[in-house]
């Protein structure tokens, strides 16, 4: 069996140590989720893997021709390629072939009485035969399906940041590595390609480390977690919900443990306090044991310190935010058409939609940013906004972190009326004194996000929109935001992916469906997602996670049965023809085959075959997925 190993593995950054003497393994097929604050060295940790860093001191060891792929937060992608070059950017033989195979195919329908291209193409499509490679391109043309990559022949340069983070996401899951390492991978996906990729990734038979803020995912995708916290790991065997109940039961070890600690220090610290002279052994001995008691409770009420969101704010009026037949383009695109609604407080809608249908065009719309065609948007007198925005250009990268806090507020008073200045706010949000004086550039994405918002939260707003808030932020802050907003008085308007954060954050639904249509609904993202599923489609029909039941961070193992499962009707009904359709699919690619094979020289003939072969192939790959999926039920 494959196993990376990794041995007192040192990394540091400036002053601070993120990786302290790490020892670790990745045995083939654990699919191991790493989960930890911003800022503590998660990123770094899976660089230093993939060999994108170095590291100061330890070592890692892999067996021969054993393969990793890396996808990083922003993938680094040649702008000169095509989307077609990228993404079967492999050494792998087979992927290599591939690519071959599809530059000439690609080729000759630009020119198909071209003999020479033609003879090069039946020469691959031979190739292809002999080494089984079709496989592995149905299931390529699949994955860039599934993500949504379909003009291969676009430049890497002309795409968007999230085209590139998908292209880059496709490029890793074809190589089909040893190790797979993807940093925050959900991030630009939306709700049905989040969902494809938990179910591929569950299935994926090598082994794979991933960092991610997506609970949901976490659950359904790893059998093991990994918490970086001081340089240091804590390992649990099993998916989120199991990390949970162990992390509850180790912190009620830890909390009887620490009682009987500070019993004891407050014993010394009694007998310290009559003035103990260093006059004998023993009484040195006790005076070194309190300085010790000391530290180790000074040290473990660091460790225990987290994000606190300690923010009031700003008295609002009834009139908050009015929407009047409002109408929403970008170019020749509706967004909304003819909205009508009116906010009162304590409203938390969640605005959902597939990618590029504008949801980030509403909230630029509604913050002034972007016309309204028609109708009106107005806002309250007392209304205080905040607008969490996805683009980074809202920090400065050339101002250090604490002057650029203090020109936003300095001394800023608490809701229960003492006063904190700038660098205690900072501490308050895990930013420790070392980081005072870096520049903003200098920190990691994810610190970049928490500073961002921290200079919106301590303006003390009362309507709070948000543009994807927990692409970026950790697990620990999403918790304590999530119960910020659970008490937030004002309004809360969130554009997100995200089912766990949208299911505990959100009342409200404005799903934006294409064309200027929309729905208002009442109903948790999730729950939404299972009622809306398209039964037609053998990737959506996947099981939807249901809400974590979490109070405090502690999953309730109460009342948990065992789960029963029943096909529906129509699933009976596919059950019953199942196993003829693929029959018949497989001798239709026979009979393609062999046509194809027959009209070797009929470069016209030849490109319908191979249209209509491909497509078969990818509707055999789907009738095998709901095979694999309704045989649970047998």
């Amino acid at each position: 069996m494959k196993e990376l190993i990794v041995s007192q593995l040192t990394k540091t950054y400036g002053t601070k140590t993120l990786l302290d003497q790490l020892n670790f393994s990745i045995l083939e097929g654990r699919h191991i989720g790493l989960i930890g604050p911003n800022g503590t060295g998660k990123s770094s940790f899976l660089k230093v893997l993939a060999g994108v860093e170095s590291y100061d001191e330890g070592e890692i060891t892999k067996p021969n021709q054993y393969s990793i792929a890396y996808l990083a937060q922003n993938p680094d992608l040649d702008n000169d390629k095509t989307v077609l070059e990228t993404v079967y950017d492999s050494q792998a033989p087979l992927i290599q072939l591939i690519l071959a195979y599809e530059k000439a195919q690609v080729a000759l329908e630009a020119d198909p009485s071209n003999e020479q291209l033609l003879n090069r193409f039946m020469k691959l499509s031979d190739e292809m035969n002999f080494k089984q490679a079709w496989d592995v391109e149905v299931k390529a043309k699949m994955i860039l399906s599934q993500l949504g990559i379909h003009d291969l022949t676009k430049q890497v340069g002309q795409c968007s940041g999230g085209q590139r983070k998908r292209i880059g996401l496709a490029q890793v899951l074809i190589a089909e590595p040893d190790l797979l390492i993807l940093d925050e991978p959900t991030n630009h996906l939306d709700v049905t390609s989040i969902q494809w990729l938990e179910n591929f990734l569950a299935q994926f038979k090598g082994a794979f480390l991933l960092v991610t803020h997506d609970r949901y995912f976490l659950e359904r995708s790893v059998n093991k977690i990994v918490e970086l916290r001081y340089g240091k790991f804590n390992e649990y065997e099993g998916n989120y919900e199991t990390y949970l109940v162990k992390r509850a039961e180790q912190a009620q070890i830890e909390a009887k443990n620490q009682e009987k600690q500070d019993r004891l220090f407050q014993q010394e610290l009694a007998w310290m306090r009559k003035g103990a002279k260093a006059r004998t052994t023993k009484q040195q001995a006790r005076i070194d044991r309190f300085d010790d008691l000391k530290n180790d409770i000074a040290s473990r009420h660091k460790a225990e310190e987290g994000i606190e969101l300690n923010f009031d704010q700003q008295r609002i009026g009834n009139r908050i935010l009015e929407f009047e037949g409002v109408t929403v383009q970008i170019g020749q695109q509706t967004v909304i058409h003819d909205f009508t609604k009116t906010l009162v407080k304590g409203d938390r809608i969640g605005i959902i939609g597939p990618n590029g249908i504008g949801k980030t065009t509403l909230l630029n719309a509604i913050t002034g940013g972007h016309p309204v065609q028609e109708g009106n948007i107005f806002l309250g007198q007392t209304v205080r906004l905040a607008y969490y925005r996805q683009l980074e250009e809202d920090l400065p990268a050339d101002q250090i972190v604490l002057n650029y806090l203090k020109k936003i507020a300095d001394n800023f008073k608490r809701p229960d009326g003492s006063v904190a200045s700038a660098a205690q706010m900072l501490e308050q949000f895990n930013f420790p004194r070392n980081t005072h004086g870096m520049l903003i550039g200098q920190l990691s994405g994810g610190e970049k996000r928490r500073l961002y918002l921290l200079t919106l939260l301590i303006q003390e707003p009362n309507v709070l929109i948000l543009d994807e808030p927990t692409n970026d932020l950790d697990i620990d802050t999403l918790t304590v935001l999530e119960d910020y907003l659970d008490h937030f008085n004002g309004v809360v308007l969130i554009v997100s992916h995200d089912r766990y954060f949208l299911d505990k954050t959100a009342t409200q639904l404005l799903v934006l469906k294409g064309k200027g249509e929309y729905d208002l609904v009442w109903d948790q993202y999730s729950e939404y997602l299972a009622k809306n599923s398209d039964q037609d489609n053998p990737n959506d029909n996947l099981e939807k996670p249901s809400p974590l039941n979490l109070e405090n961070n502690v999953l309730s193992q109460e009342n948990k049965g065992p789960k029963s499962k029943k096909m529906t009707y129509a699933e009976k009904k596919e059950w019953e023809t199942i196993e003829s359709d693929i029959a018949f699919i497989e001798e239709r690619i026979e009979e393609i085959q062999a046509d194809m094979m027959r009209n070797a020289n009929d470069s016209v003939k030849l490109m319908d075959l191979q249209a209509e072969l491909e497509k078969q192939e990818m509707d055999l790959l789907g009738k095998y997925e709901r095979y694999d999926y309704l045989c649970q039920y047998i």
